[in-house]
């Protein structure tokens, strides 16, 4: 009977461990790394933790994570599969998703890593491999590639980093900014520059510097840019001019026509270009000028206002003298 009780105490206390191996949970094994770099032992390991900040008797963020270790020590939290809500002055959440979240209470910071998804309150998401998070700033950095788009996908954006305030409802691009988006008529349009700014709320982005475009086979080039993606009323009510091309405009046609301006407005009712700021349109040894150009895309009709100078390069009696030559940067971006 002795041997019996023995035998089931042993079994008993193998399976226990054995279980108690298969199932201990890896945190509580594992060593996180401290700021010198050397690794220490997690104070606490969790798993489907919250946690919630609040100051002044305000919540700035709320997390839920599947895992989570914390350094009572260093005030460091290490959480796995996370979802945060990040509240701006109003209360409005930001919803930020991510693989890895290192929270460093003392610096008031959290640093998201692996997939990162984010997603402001009107719906605008931003998705990056690497975010950082200020608290007293309400400041979001991606000093990573981003990717994003608007609620209806209406406009997609990418750019080599991105930063934004929460409760501002703009985003900014820098580093090789770009834009797509889809218009009615003329289908997709793309767009570039070294930075721009996107207005959520206007449902706007402005590109700056060395700014191109691309749509069905036409291109320009200028040093800012506009564009309107809004689909609501309110972006209806502005008269449709989906985008606007300023500072030293060069537009190219398929046929190979092209513009000179320093204003170049695009209107989607009627389909045309409204050239303004000494405005020329050449085609082949032909060039026209005037105060105001209309270019009509469907018949490739030129309406010209005020003219100040002729047609076929010969400039009329008593007006002005024919436009000035290409310069090296428009014969290497016209062929």
């Amino acid at each position: 009977m002795i041997y019996l009780r023995r035998l089931l105490v042993g079994v008993t206390s193998l399976l226990l461990f054995v279980t108690v191996w298969i199932l201990w949970p890896q945190e509580l094994d594992g060593f996180i790394g401290g700021r010198d770099g050397k690794l220490s032992v997690p104070d606490y390991a969790m798993t489907n933790a919250r946690f919630v900040s609040v100051k002044d008797g305000r919540v700035e963020m709320e997390t839920r994570a599947k895992d989570t270790t914390y350094d009572l020590a260093e005030r460091r939290m290490i959480s796995r599969t996370v979802t945060a809500r990040l509240f701006d002055a109003e209360g409005k959440a930001t919803l930020v998703t991510a693989d890895e979240a290192t929270f460093l209470q003392n610096d008031r910071k959290a640093l998201l890593t692996g997939h990162v998804r984010s997603e402001s309150p009107d719906g605008f998401v931003l998705n990056g491999s690497r975010t950082e998070y200020f608290m007293d700033k309400k400041f979001l950095l991606a000093p990573a590639p981003v990717d994003g788009a608007a609620p209806d996908k209406s406009v997609k954006v990418w750019a080599n980093r991105a930063e934004s305030y929460l409760g501002q409802r703009k985003l900014s691009l820098i580093g090789d900014a770009r834009a797509e988006f889809r218009e009615d008529k003329k289908g997709v349009t793309k767009i570039r520059g070294d930075r721009a700014e996107v207005d959520r709320e206007k449902e706007e982005i402005e590109f700056k510097k060395n700014v191109r475009t691309a749509q069905n086979g036409t291109t320009g080039s200028s040093n800012s840019a506009t564009i309107s993606y809004g689909t609501s009323e309110q972006s209806r009510k502005k008269g449709l001019r989906y985008m606007s091309l300023l500072d030293d405009v060069v537009i190219k046609e398929p046929g190979g026509r092209y513009t000179r301006s320093q204003v170049a407005e695009f209107f989607a009712p009627t389909d045309t270009v409204v050239l303004s700021g000494f405005p020329a349109v050449y085609n082949g040894e032909d060039a026209v000028t005037g105060d105001r150009i209309t270019l009509y895309r469907n018949t490739g009709v030129v309406e010209v206002t005020q003219t100040n100078a002729a047609a076929s390069g010969i400039a009329p009696k008593g007006k002005a003298p024919p436009v000035r030559p290409l310069t090296k940067e428009d014969e290497e971006l016209i062929p």
